[in-house]
């Protein structure tokens, strides 16, 4: 079964409906930034997130995206290497058979006298030394109003964060050194030029593991014109997945199902099962997620067969 192609190609959708299309790769995210006092179900603590690897693992996801939390302090994010090979490893005792996915991460840069407007961060590369299967890569700038989720919330100036060509490459060359497959997450019409930029510099290896993500502040949004116009402007040998933010994650990921994407659910994008409704657990989400790609004729994807579409 073909695992990629031009996905905008009306013949090759009529063609891949009747002939059918690949299992549905699932990615739970279960952390994020989101706290206990917003969903009591957020796993903020190591042994938390290894049970939440299990129970998600178990109702249907292949893969889990980590944000790190301090052991003195799970309330607050963690960005070292021995944090994240400390969860690591939690996560494979608990489920020997997923595969861990680290987030990047970023730090504050002091900008004083800089000439920005507000205070910047550039993305981490601590976690690439824990030893995760995927990573999280984020290969462009992006902005933030003060308070943003991503800048640590509260009130206070905007933020950017800092990303180059040349850092980008260092950074894919850097994980290909280690073994990691790459998730490059474009969040925007530009970062389709970064991804192009690392292709034509053979930077990654294919297939080409891309995370669209719609609805970010300064990101695209997640209306269905903003998602064909990213799916068309996919290079070849592309596999993508989706995510959105609250509960248009949900509309976003059935159109990615319909299109022969691949999805990420979990606490992370959204701590509500529908409107009004906390969610229980990110093994509900999950659930649901996999109960829809049943529906739609699609299935979930297996472990070794999430292994042979992403080529780790």
């Amino acid at each position: 079964m073909e695992t990629t192609w031009d996905y905008a190609d009306q013949r090759e959708y009529v063609r891949h409906i009747r002939e059918g299309m690949p299992p549905v790769i699932i990615s739970a995210v279960v952390t994020g930034g989101h706290q206990k006092s917003e969903n009591p179900a957020v796993p903020v603590t190591a042994e938390e997130q290894a049970e939440a690897a299990a129970a998600v693992f178990e109702a249907g996801a292949t893969i889990i995206h980590i944000h790190a939390r301090r052991a003195d302090d799970p309330t607050q994010a963690s960005h070292g290497a021995e944090r994240y090979r400390e969860i690591n490893e939690l996560m494979r005792a608990a489920a020997p058979k997923i595969l861990v996915d680290n987030s990047q991460g970023f730090a504050d840069v002091d900008t004083e006298g800089s000439g920005f407007l507000g205070s910047a961060h550039f993305y981490r590369s601590a976690p690439i030394e824990a030893g995760p299967d995927i990573m999280a890569f984020n290969p462009g700038p992006m902005t933030f109003r003060g308070g943003a989720a991503y800048t640590g919330g509260g009130d206070g100036p905007s933020k950017v964060t800092l990303a180059s060509f040349d850092g980008a490459e260092r950074t894919a060359e850097r994980l290909r050194e280690k073994g990691i497959k790459p998730q490059v997450f474009l969040y925007h019409p530009g970062h389709l030029d970064i991804l192009d930029y690392l292709i034509e510099r053979d930077a990654l290896e294919k297939p080409y593991f891309l995370q669209l993500v719609f609805g970010q502040e300064s990101g695209i949004n997640t209306s269905m014109d903003s998602f064909l116009y990213m799916v068309r402007n996919l290079p070849e040998n592309s596999i993508f997945q989706t995510c959105a933010l609250g509960l248009e994650e949900l509309h976003v990921n059935v159109m990615s199902m319909l299109l022969g994407g691949h999805v990420r659910t979990g606490l992370e994008d959204c701590i509500h099962y529908q409107r009004g409704e906390l969610a229980e657990s990110n093994a509900q989400l999950v659930a649901r997620t996999a109960r829809i790609a049943e529906e739609l004729g699609r299935g979930v994807a297996t472990v070794e067969e999430t292994r042979g579409m992403l080529g780790i």
